[in-house]
C-alpha cells in the first residue's frame, strides 16, 4: 500500500490512500504500523513538524520505503530542537527515528534538528596537561538527525538512508550527543547481545552537526581492550558505555556522502566487521572549535575495514586532526586511493593494539602537523605508493616521538617543496626505494631516488 502524506491540504481523518486523500501529520504516520512492502510519501515543499517514527518491520524481499511526491523540493523534517532524556531512553531527540526495527529504506528527505536558544559553554583551563573543553551539563542534550538503534535485541536488518539533506543539528559536543546520523547497538549487561547487518548510508549531505556527521557504535565491544564501563542509564553520556562482549556488526556501507562542518568527526565506525567507506567528500571537521581528538574518518575497535576513494580537507585541531584514523583494537585495514589535503593535523594517525595496516595509493597534499602519526605497535604497518607533498613550512613526515621495527615504507614518493628540507626521520622503520626530492637527509634506504617525480603535486 501507498500511504501519501500532505502538510497543507492533508487531513489525519482520511484514509491516506491517494494524494487528494493524504494523511497531514506526523502523528498519523507514527500512529500507524506498516507492513511489509508499504510505501509512506510525503509530499514536497512541505515542513512537518516533530518526530517521524513510524512503526512496523518490512522484510528482506518487501522492505517499507518512505520517500517523497510531487517533483518540489525534499520535505522537510524538522524536529524542532527536541532533545532525548532518561525518562524517555534518550530516543526523544532524533528526528527520524528506527528502533528495534528491520528492512526501512529512507530516501530524498530533508532532516533537521535545531535549538536556536542552545550552545553549550566550554572552559579553558591552562594548568598543566589540560586544555580546552566543553562544559558538561548534569543531562546532556542528545539531539540527532536519523538515529537507528536496536537494544537488547539480536541482530537487525537492513536499514537504508540515501540522498538526505541533514543539516543543523545541535546538542552537547560530548560524543554521540550531537550527530548527524547515529547507528547504534545498545543493551544492558543481563540483556541479549545486539548487532546488526546491512546498513547502507549513501548519497547523504551532512552539514553543520555540533559533533560527528555519521557514527556507527556498539556498547557489545569488550574483550579487546577497548571498555568503557558504568551504568549507561547513570552515565552523563548514555552510548558512550559497553556492557558486555564484543559482537562485531556487518554489511555496513558508507558510501558518496558530503560532509561539512562538524564540531567533532565526519565518519566513525566502530565494532564493525568489513565496513566499506568510499566516495565520500568531507570538508572541516572540527570545525571553529578545535576541542578534542577528533579526526575526519576513522575506525575504532573494526575488522576489515576498506577506506578508498575518499577525499578529506580542512580538518582543524592538532589534538588529533588527521584526515584518516585506524584506532585502537583493528585490524586488516585498509585504506587507499584516498585524497588527503589541508588537513591541520596531518594525513593518517594510527593507533597501537592494531594489526595488518595496509596504506597505499593515497595523495598527501599541503598536511600539516606531521603526516603520519604512528604510534608504538607490533602488528603489521605498511605504507607503499603513496604519494607526499610536504608544502607547508617546518612539516614534517612523523608526528609524535614513536617508532617501531614494525612499519615499512616502500615506494612512496616524498616531495618536499623547498629544497634541502631536513626530515626526522624514524630510525627503526624499514625504508625501501622510496623517493626523496628536494630532501637533505635520507634515512637508509638502499633503493633510495631522488630524481624529480613524475607526478606535480597541486599547488
Amino acid at each position: 500500500m501507498q500511504y501519501f502524506v500532505d502538510a497543507v491540504y492533508g487531513c489525519d481523518g482520511q484514509d491516506g490512500l491517494t494524494p487528494l486523500t493524504a494523511w497531514k501529520t506526523l502523528d498519523k504516520v507514527n500512529a500507524t504500523t506498516f507492513l511489509p512492502g508499504d510505501e509512506i510519501l510525503l509530499r514536497t515543499g512541505c515542513t512537518y513538524r516533530g518526530q517521524l517514527h513510524p512503526l512496523g518491520d518490512g522484510t528482506a524481499e518487501a522492505p517499507i520505503r518512505i520517500r517523497s511526491y510531487g517533483g518540489g523540493k525534499k520535505p522537510v523534517i524538522d524536529a524542532g530542537g527536541t532533545h532525548g532524556t532518561l525518562a524517555g531512553d534518550f530516543v526523544d531527540g532524533a528526528a527520524v527515528l528506527f528502533y528495534n526495527q528491520n528492512y526501512w529504506e529512507v530516501e530524498g528527505l530533508e532532516i533537521v534538528n535545531h535549538n536556536p536558544y542552545y550552545k553549550q559553554e566550554y572552559i579553558h583551563e591552562l594548568h598543566p596537561y589540560t586544555h580546552s573543553e566543553f562544559k558538561k551539563s548534569p543531562e546532556n542534550r542528545y539531539r540527532y538527525g536519523v538515529l537507528i538503534r536496536w537494544h537488547n535485541y539480536g541482530t537487525g536488518h537492513h536499514i537504508h538512508v540515501k540522498n538526505c539533506h541533514i543539516h543543523h543539528v545541535n546538542g552537547e559536543c560530548s560524543r554521540f550527543c550531537a550527530e548527524g546520523i547515529l547507528v547504534v547497538s545498545t543493551g544492558t549487561e543481563d540483556g541479549t547481545p545486539t548487532n546488526f547487518d546491512d546498513v547502507l548510508l549513501e548519497g547523504n549531505r551532512l552539514e553543520d552537526i555540533d559533533r560527528t556527521g555519521i557514527s556507527v557504535w556498539s556498547a557489545w565491544a569488550e574483550g579487546r581492550g577497548i571498555e568503557y564501563h558504568g551504568n549507561p542509564y547513570e552515565s552523563n553520556n548514555f552510548y558512550h558505555t559497553t556492557v558486555g562482549p564484543w559482537r562485531g556488526s556487518t554489511g555496513v556501507v558508507i558510501r558518496s556522502n558530503q560532509i561539512y562542518r562538524t564540531a567533532g568527526d565526519g565518519i566513525l565506525v566502530n565494532s564493525t566487521i568489513g565496513t566499506v567507506i568510499e566516495h565520500n567528500y568531507v570538508e572541516g571537521c572540527c570545525w571553529d572549535t578545535r576541542i578534542g581528538p577528533n579526526a575526519a574518518v576513522w575506525c575504532h575497535n573494526a575488522d576489515g575495514t576498506l577506506f578508498q576513494y575518499n577525499e578529506v580537507c580542512y580538518t582543524q585541531g592538532v589534538q588529533d586532526g588527521q584526515a584518516f584514523d585506524i584506532d585502537i583494537a583493528c585490524n586488516d585495514t585498509t585504506v587507499r586511493y584516498n585524497y588527503s589535503h589541508h588537513n591541520e593535523g596531518g594525513f593518517q594517525l594510527l593507533m597501537y593494539k592494531t594489526t595488518n595496516n595496509d596504506i597505499y595509493g593515497n595523495i598527501s597534499e599541503h598536511d600539516r602537523n606531521g603526516l603520519i602519526w604512528v604510534h608504538e605497535n607490533d602488528g603489521g604497518t605498511r605504507f607503499h605508493d603513496n604519494r607526499f607533498y610536504l608544502s607547508m613550512e617546518n612539516v614534517q613526515v612523523f608526528r609524535g616521538p614513536f617508532d617501531s621495527d614494525d612499519w615499512v615504507f616502500e615506494g612512496n614518493v616524498f616531495y618536499a617543496r623547498l629544497p634541502d628540507t631536513q626530515i626526522e626521520w624514524r630510525q627503526r622503520a624499514k625504508y625501501q626505494g622510496n623517493t626523496y626530492y628536494n630532501i637533505k637527509n635520507l634515512p637508509d634506504d638502499p633503493a633510495a631516488i631522488t630524481e624529480k617525480p613524475n607526478w606535480q603535486p597541486k599547488d
